[in-house]
């Protein structure tokens, strides 16, 4: 993690660079959501595609990596950095009859697989975008590391604990 707003851009250029492009393509005027999914309700729920960071752990891989940051003295020599993994549930909705929470899911599972990667351009875009103040400082298209997608398989356990979560 560059600095505390990687996080936060990471999301958004998800959500704005990828999933919003095929949230229209697959429905037009389907937005993308960041909010914590919830029931659908009454009614059929506007078309759109939620995407909600539900998990964060640490990355093995590369948890140890920046060390020793300090020298003997106590200067800092390097940065420190978090490798984080970030797991995203994405959630779609829409009028069931119309199908289409499936073709937003399909749209959503092409455009990701075509583009695994945030490259540095698209995180740019979103920094600069001036809707997103907040994430002027973010330094996360300067990092070594690029950030990658892979969809992960949950077991039906896995899900049903996941899932009892959001309707308590």
């Amino acid at each position: 993690m560059s600095n505390f707003r990687a996080i936060a851009a990471v999301t958004t250029t998800l959500a704005l660079e990828i999933l919003q492009g095929a949230a229209s393509a697959a429905v037009p005027g389907a937005p993308v959501t960041t909010a914590r999914p919830d029931s659908a309700g009454g009614g059929a729920p506007a078309a759109r595609v939620n995407l909600y960071l539900y998990q964060v752990t640490p990355n093995g891989a590369w948890r140890n990596s920046d060390l020793p940051t300090r020298d003997a003295d106590g200067r800092l020599t390097q940065r420190p950095r978090v490798p984080l993994d970030l797991h995203y549930l994405l959630t779609f909705y829409g009028d069931e009859l119309q199908l289409e929470p499936q073709r937003l899911l399909g749209s959503a599972a092409l455009a990701m697989h075509a583009r695994p990667v945030l490259t540095r351009e698209m995180i740019r875009n979103t920094i600069a975008n001036p809707a997103y103040p907040f994430l002027a400082q973010s330094d996360l298209a300067d990092e070594i590391e690029l950030v990658k997608f892979t969809p992960l398989p949950l077991s039906l356990e896995e899900l049903s604990k996941l899932w009892s979560v959001f309707f308590q």
